[in-house]
């Protein structure tokens, strides 16, 4: 292996991790504030729309990230070919319904684990079920829902990999554009691995510092 070459690989692999950023992380915002969604109706037994949610939850976690990617860039290629930007919508709405799907079961357990109990007493001191989520249960559930949502986050940002059966360049694509020189994928593929180790490792420390504070936070509240 030549460790030049896996530099300059580096190099234009690093060139790419805003676009790695940017396909983790938008559709983890957008995942969170629709599996919040999904997985309230599902915990409120919502009348037919819990059903239903219930039920595309159970389908399309089945559905592999890059099967849905790929069916969604026919049919974008199919009806609207000429949209500005469309690759990237299509990445990010594939990504997001998958980080969706996956949070909302995440974030449904954390509830879960909440004591039936707490939403009683809240009610029985005249606190409206909005005042009930936001200011006795969500601050519990935080804590809960962390762990498993780190891991779901770290997988989230490796995923995004699978752009590349659209086209997008991101770190695994950009890593390999040297490689096309000398057709020698070794040190481009050893060259995205690094970058996506170091982007866990760092994603990673954000998440377990955050998981702290709200830990040190929950211990000083019951205290």
């Amino acid at each position: 292996m030549n460790l030049s070459y896996l530099l300059e690989n580096l190099i234009s692999g690093a060139h790419y991790i805003h676009v790695t950023l940017l396909l983790g992380i938008i559709p983890l915002f957008i995942g969170l504030f629709f599996g919040t969604l999904i997985s309230l109706a599902r915990l409120f037994r919502v009348p037919v729309l819990s059903r239903v949610l219930e039920i595309f939850v159970v389908v399309y976690a089945g559905i592999p990230v890059m099967v849905s990617l790929l069916i969604y860039y026919l049919l974008y290629l199919l009806f609207i070919p000429n949209f500005n930007g469309g690759v990237f919508v299509v990445a990010y709405f594939a990504l997001s319904l998958n980080r969706t799907v996956g949070l909302s079961e995440v974030i449904r357990g954390a509830f879960l684990a909440i004591p039936r109990i707490q939403y009683e007493a809240a009610y029985s001191c005249g606190l409206t079920l909005r005042q009930t989520l936001t200011r006795i249960v969500i601050p519990q559930m935080i804590p809960v829902a962390l762990p498993p949502m780190t891991n779901n986050i770290v997988g989230g940002i490796k995923n995004t990999s699978v752009v590349l059966a659209v086209g997008l360049i991101d770190v695994l694509n950009g890593s390999s554009l040297p490689c096309t020189e000398n057709y020698s994928y070794v040190e481009g593929y050893i060259a995205a691995g690094i970058i996506y180790w170091g982007i866990s490792i760092v994603v990673e420390f954000l998440l377990h510092r955050i998981e702290h504070q709200f830990s040190k936070h929950e211990c000083r509240t019951r205290a």
